[in-house]
Protein backbone atom coordinates (compact mmCIF):
# COMPACT_ATOMS: atom_id res chain seq x y z
CA UNK A 1 0.00 0.00 0.00
CA UNK A 2 2.68 2.88 1.06
CA UNK A 3 4.46 2.06 -2.86
CA UNK A 4 1.54 2.91 -4.77
CA UNK A 5 1.25 5.72 -2.69
CA UNK A 6 4.88 6.54 -2.95
CA UNK A 7 4.06 7.70 -6.63
CA UNK A 8 1.25 10.24 -6.68
CA UNK A 9 -0.54 10.82 -10.14
CA UNK A 10 -1.28 13.89 -11.60
CA UNK A 11 -5.12 13.07 -10.08
CA UNK A 12 -3.48 13.13 -6.10
CA UNK A 13 -1.99 16.71 -6.72
CA UNK A 14 -4.98 18.27 -7.65
CA UNK A 15 -6.93 17.22 -4.89
CA UNK A 16 -3.70 17.74 -2.46
CA UNK A 17 -4.21 21.37 -4.18
CA UNK A 18 -7.95 22.01 -3.92
CA UNK A 19 -7.23 19.96 -0.08
CA UNK A 20 -5.02 22.84 1.27
CA UNK A 21 -7.68 25.45 0.24
CA UNK A 22 -10.25 23.71 2.77
CA UNK A 23 -10.15 22.66 6.40
CA UNK A 24 -11.89 20.41 8.45
CA UNK A 25 -11.14 16.55 9.00
CA UNK A 26 -14.32 15.24 6.61
CA UNK A 27 -12.26 16.65 3.32
CA UNK A 28 -8.93 14.55 4.47
CA UNK A 29 -11.32 11.57 4.49
CA UNK A 30 -13.12 12.23 1.48
CA UNK A 31 -9.34 13.03 -0.06
CA UNK A 32 -7.76 9.92 1.18
CA UNK A 33 -10.86 7.94 -0.19
CA UNK A 34 -11.16 9.10 -3.68
CA UNK A 35 -6.87 9.47 -3.82
CA UNK A 36 -7.00 5.49 -3.10
CA UNK A 37 -9.30 5.04 -5.85
CA UNK A 38 -7.36 6.71 -8.42
CA UNK A 39 -4.17 5.00 -6.97
CA UNK A 40 -5.25 1.86 -7.02
CA UNK A 41 -6.84 -0.30 -9.85
CA UNK A 42 -9.59 -1.87 -10.02
CA UNK A 43 -9.26 -5.26 -7.72
CA UNK A 44 -10.89 -7.19 -5.16
CA UNK A 45 -8.64 -5.58 -2.80
CA UNK A 46 -9.42 -2.34 -3.86
CA UNK A 47 -13.38 -2.93 -2.99
CA UNK A 48 -12.43 -4.60 0.79
CA UNK A 49 -10.53 -1.33 1.35
CA UNK A 50 -13.00 0.66 0.33
CA UNK A 51 -16.13 -1.03 2.27
CA UNK A 52 -13.80 -1.19 5.32
CA UNK A 53 -13.12 2.47 4.81
CA UNK A 54 -16.50 3.45 4.73
CA UNK A 55 -17.67 1.36 7.73
CA UNK A 56 -15.09 3.27 9.96
CA UNK A 57 -16.90 6.17 11.68
CA UNK A 58 -13.21 8.00 12.74
CA UNK A 59 -9.98 7.19 11.87
CA UNK A 60 -7.02 8.54 14.29
CA UNK A 61 -5.72 12.20 13.60
CA UNK A 62 -1.92 10.60 13.15
CA UNK A 63 -3.15 7.93 10.55
CA UNK A 64 -4.21 11.40 9.06
CA UNK A 65 -1.07 13.20 8.74
CA UNK A 66 0.72 10.28 7.69
CA UNK A 67 -1.97 9.76 4.82
CA UNK A 68 -1.65 12.62 3.81
CA UNK A 69 2.24 12.76 3.94
CA UNK A 70 2.50 9.62 2.14
CA UNK A 71 -0.48 10.54 -0.92
CA UNK A 72 1.20 13.51 -1.66
CA UNK A 73 4.58 14.00 -1.13
CA UNK A 74 5.03 17.07 0.42
CA UNK A 75 8.10 18.49 -0.21
CA UNK A 76 8.60 19.82 3.24
CA UNK A 77 7.48 16.72 5.13
CA UNK A 78 10.13 17.73 8.18
CA UNK A 79 8.64 20.97 8.47
CA UNK A 80 6.76 20.34 11.57
CA UNK A 81 4.03 23.28 10.84
CA UNK A 82 2.30 22.22 7.99
CA UNK A 83 -1.05 23.14 8.37
CA UNK A 84 -2.09 19.64 8.91
CA UNK A 85 0.39 18.81 11.59
CA UNK A 86 -1.33 21.85 13.28
CA UNK A 87 -4.55 19.96 13.91
CA UNK A 88 -5.89 19.10 17.28
CA UNK A 89 -6.01 15.33 18.11
CA UNK A 90 -9.69 14.89 18.41
CA UNK A 91 -10.91 11.84 19.98
CA UNK A 92 -12.52 10.84 17.22
CA UNK A 93 -13.10 12.32 13.56
CA UNK A 94 -16.65 11.91 12.02
CA UNK A 95 -17.62 11.25 8.87
CA UNK A 96 -20.43 13.70 7.82
CA UNK A 97 -21.71 10.69 4.90
CA UNK A 98 -18.68 7.62 4.92
CA UNK A 99 -20.97 5.58 2.59
CA UNK A 100 -21.11 8.36 0.09
CA UNK A 101 -17.48 8.37 -1.04
CA UNK A 102 -17.17 4.37 -1.48
CA UNK A 103 -20.69 4.41 -3.13
CA UNK A 104 -19.04 6.51 -5.43
CA UNK A 105 -15.98 5.03 -6.11
CA UNK A 106 -17.40 1.12 -6.53
CA UNK A 107 -19.68 2.50 -8.87
CA UNK A 108 -17.14 4.27 -10.51
CA UNK A 109 -15.08 0.98 -10.84
CA UNK A 110 -18.12 -0.93 -12.68
CA UNK A 111 -19.35 -2.79 -9.43
CA UNK A 112 -22.87 -2.40 -9.13
CA UNK A 113 -23.30 -5.89 -7.22
CA UNK A 114 -21.17 -4.10 -3.98
CA UNK A 115 -22.30 -0.67 -4.52
CA UNK A 116 -26.10 -2.44 -3.69
CA UNK A 117 -24.95 -4.57 -1.32
CA UNK A 118 -23.09 -1.29 0.62
CA UNK A 119 -26.49 0.97 0.02
CA UNK A 120 -28.12 -1.97 1.89
CA UNK A 121 -26.36 -2.12 5.01
CA UNK A 122 -26.87 1.93 5.14
CA UNK A 123 -29.85 3.15 7.07
CA UNK A 124 -28.85 6.88 7.88
CA UNK A 125 -29.71 8.70 4.99
CA UNK A 126 -29.96 8.41 1.33
CA UNK A 127 -27.73 8.51 -0.94
CA UNK A 128 -26.46 12.07 -3.48
CA UNK A 129 -28.42 12.26 -6.30
CA UNK A 130 -25.07 11.93 -8.07
CA UNK A 131 -23.78 8.76 -6.65
CA UNK A 132 -27.31 7.03 -7.65
CA UNK A 133 -26.94 8.55 -11.31
CA UNK A 134 -23.42 6.79 -11.16
CA UNK A 135 -24.89 3.57 -9.46
CA UNK A 136 -27.89 3.54 -12.15
CA UNK A 137 -24.86 4.22 -15.09
CA UNK A 138 -22.84 1.13 -13.78
CA UNK A 139 -26.09 -0.98 -13.89
CA UNK A 140 -26.78 -0.12 -17.54
CA UNK A 141 -22.95 -1.19 -18.39
CA UNK A 142 -23.62 -4.08 -16.47
CA UNK A 143 -26.44 -5.30 -18.79
CA UNK A 144 -28.11 -6.50 -16.06
CA UNK A 145 -31.41 -6.14 -15.39
CA UNK A 146 -31.94 -7.56 -12.29
CA UNK A 147 -29.24 -5.14 -10.45
CA UNK A 148 -31.15 -2.65 -12.07
CA UNK A 149 -34.99 -3.37 -10.72
CA UNK A 150 -33.04 -3.90 -7.21
CA UNK A 151 -31.85 -0.72 -7.26
CA UNK A 152 -34.77 0.90 -8.47
CA UNK A 153 -35.98 -0.60 -4.88
CA UNK A 154 -33.70 1.71 -3.16
CA UNK A 155 -34.64 4.69 -5.06
CA UNK A 156 -36.63 7.51 -4.86
CA UNK A 157 -38.42 8.01 -7.85
CA UNK A 158 -40.21 11.52 -7.02
CA UNK A 159 -37.77 13.50 -8.97
CA UNK A 160 -38.89 13.63 -12.91
CA UNK A 161 -34.94 13.22 -13.48
CA UNK A 162 -34.56 10.33 -11.85
CA UNK A 163 -37.46 9.12 -13.51
CA UNK A 164 -36.06 9.81 -16.77
CA UNK A 165 -33.31 8.37 -16.28
CA UNK A 166 -34.48 4.96 -15.02
CA UNK A 167 -36.90 5.11 -17.67
CA UNK A 168 -34.19 5.34 -20.36
CA UNK A 169 -31.51 2.91 -18.56
CA UNK A 170 -34.67 0.42 -19.22
CA UNK A 171 -35.08 0.80 -22.28
CA UNK A 172 -31.34 0.20 -23.06
CA UNK A 173 -31.85 -2.78 -21.21
CA UNK A 174 -34.89 -3.67 -23.36
CA UNK A 175 -37.49 -3.70 -20.08
CA UNK A 176 -39.52 -1.05 -21.75
CA UNK A 177 -43.17 -1.77 -19.88
CA UNK A 178 -41.09 -1.01 -16.83
CA UNK A 179 -40.14 2.06 -18.67
CA UNK A 180 -43.53 2.99 -19.59
CA UNK A 181 -44.99 2.67 -15.87
CA UNK A 182 -42.64 5.14 -14.89
CA UNK A 183 -43.48 7.76 -17.63
CA UNK A 184 -47.38 7.67 -16.84
CA UNK A 185 -46.68 10.51 -14.34
CA UNK A 186 -45.42 12.56 -17.47
CA UNK A 187 -48.38 11.77 -18.94
CA UNK A 188 -50.07 13.29 -15.88
CA UNK A 189 -48.60 16.25 -15.83
CA UNK A 190 -48.96 17.07 -19.26
CA UNK A 191 -52.69 16.84 -18.92
CA UNK A 192 -52.72 18.82 -15.81
CA UNK A 193 -50.99 21.69 -17.70
CA UNK A 194 -53.63 21.06 -20.75
CA UNK A 195 -56.38 21.79 -17.61
CA UNK A 196 -54.63 24.34 -15.91
CA UNK A 197 -54.50 26.30 -19.37
CA UNK A 198 -57.97 26.22 -20.09
CA UNK A 199 -58.79 27.41 -16.44
CA UNK A 200 -56.43 30.30 -16.98
CA UNK A 201 -57.99 31.02 -20.65
CA UNK A 202 -61.07 31.66 -18.64
CA UNK A 203 -59.59 33.74 -15.94
CA UNK A 204 -58.33 36.05 -18.90
CA UNK A 205 -55.03 34.75 -20.10
CA UNK A 206 -54.20 35.09 -23.41
CA UNK A 207 -50.86 34.12 -24.83
CA UNK A 208 -47.93 36.62 -25.96
CA UNK A 209 -46.91 34.51 -28.96
CA UNK A 210 -44.22 37.14 -29.74
CA UNK A 211 -42.28 35.13 -27.29
CA UNK A 212 -42.23 32.65 -30.16
CA UNK A 213 -39.56 33.02 -32.58
CA UNK A 214 -40.30 29.85 -34.59
CA UNK A 215 -42.21 30.22 -37.70
CA UNK A 216 -45.21 28.06 -37.43
CA UNK A 217 -48.77 28.82 -36.64
CA UNK A 218 -50.68 30.55 -33.96
CA UNK A 219 -51.92 27.56 -32.62
CA UNK A 220 -47.94 25.62 -32.62
CA UNK A 221 -46.70 28.78 -31.19
CA UNK A 222 -49.23 28.67 -27.84
CA UNK A 223 -48.80 24.92 -27.39
CA UNK A 224 -45.11 25.61 -27.37
CA UNK A 225 -45.61 28.41 -25.11
CA UNK A 226 -47.86 26.12 -22.90
CA UNK A 227 -45.32 23.26 -22.27
CA UNK A 228 -42.38 25.30 -21.08
CA UNK A 229 -40.46 23.54 -18.63
CA UNK A 230 -41.57 25.78 -15.70
CA UNK A 231 -45.34 25.23 -16.34
CA UNK A 232 -44.39 21.61 -16.08
CA UNK A 233 -42.62 22.18 -13.26
CA UNK A 234 -45.49 23.84 -11.36
CA UNK A 235 -47.70 21.24 -12.50
CA UNK A 236 -45.37 18.37 -11.10
CA UNK A 237 -45.64 20.19 -7.70
CA UNK A 238 -49.80 21.11 -8.09
CA UNK A 239 -50.00 16.96 -8.21
CA UNK A 240 -47.37 16.09 -5.48
CA UNK A 241 -48.16 18.81 -2.76
CA UNK A 242 -51.32 19.00 -0.69
CA UNK A 243 -53.63 22.21 -1.79
CA UNK A 244 -52.46 25.17 -0.49
CA UNK A 245 -48.46 24.18 -0.53
CA UNK A 246 -45.77 27.46 -1.76
CA UNK A 247 -44.54 25.76 -4.81
CA UNK A 248 -40.59 26.99 -5.37
CA UNK A 249 -39.25 26.52 -8.76
CA UNK A 250 -35.53 26.59 -9.94
CA UNK A 251 -34.14 27.54 -13.21
CA UNK A 252 -31.15 28.73 -15.09
CA UNK A 253 -32.90 30.40 -17.46
CA UNK A 254 -34.46 34.16 -17.61
CA UNK A 255 -38.27 33.46 -17.20
CA UNK A 256 -39.89 35.02 -20.79
CA UNK A 257 -42.70 37.39 -20.66
CA UNK A 258 -45.28 35.14 -21.50
CA UNK A 259 -44.61 32.47 -18.75
CA UNK A 260 -44.04 35.58 -16.42
CA UNK A 261 -48.00 37.08 -17.18
CA UNK A 262 -49.13 33.41 -17.05
CA UNK A 263 -47.90 32.62 -14.20
CA UNK A 264 -49.67 35.49 -12.18
CA UNK A 265 -52.94 33.86 -13.79
CA UNK A 266 -51.88 30.65 -12.59
CA UNK A 267 -51.04 31.52 -8.97
CA UNK A 268 -55.32 32.83 -8.62
CA UNK A 269 -56.24 30.10 -10.48
CA UNK A 270 -54.70 27.70 -8.11
CA UNK A 271 -54.54 29.58 -4.60
CA UNK A 272 -51.12 29.12 -4.35
CA UNK A 273 -47.80 30.92 -3.66
CA UNK A 274 -45.60 30.36 -6.27
CA UNK A 275 -42.14 31.34 -5.91
CA UNK A 276 -39.79 31.09 -8.92
CA UNK A 277 -35.67 31.56 -9.34
CA UNK A 278 -34.65 32.82 -12.82
CA UNK A 279 -31.20 33.77 -13.56
CA UNK A 280 -31.93 37.40 -12.79
CA UNK A 281 -34.18 37.27 -9.29
CA UNK A 282 -36.54 35.57 -7.19
CA UNK A 283 -39.79 35.95 -8.68
CA UNK A 284 -42.98 35.95 -5.88
CA UNK A 285 -46.67 35.32 -7.34
CA UNK A 286 -49.24 35.63 -5.03
CA UNK A 287 -52.87 36.33 -5.89
CA UNK A 288 -51.81 37.56 -9.61
CA UNK A 289 -49.17 39.72 -8.44
CA UNK A 290 -45.03 39.46 -9.07
CA UNK A 291 -42.92 41.15 -6.10
CA UNK A 292 -40.63 42.33 -8.99
CA UNK A 293 -43.94 44.77 -9.70
CA UNK A 294 -43.32 43.18 -14.12
CA UNK A 295 -39.79 44.89 -14.10
CA UNK A 296 -37.01 41.91 -14.26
Amino acid sequence: MSATFGQPSIEANTRKKSLQKSSGHKFIIQFYLSTTCYSLSPSPSCVRMIQGAAALNFLPHTKLSNLHNNVCSLKKKKTPTNKYSRLQPPKSCAVANPHESALKALCDEGNPQAALQLMEQQVAAPPHPDTLTALLRACAESRSLPLLRRAHRHIQTSSPSTRRLLAGVYCKLGAKEDARRLLDRRREAYETVRELHGAMRRAGYVPDTRFVLHDVGEEAKEEALMYHSERLAIAYGLMSTPPGTTLRVMKNLRICGDCHSAVKVMSVVVGREIIVRDNKRFHHFRDGVCSCRDFW
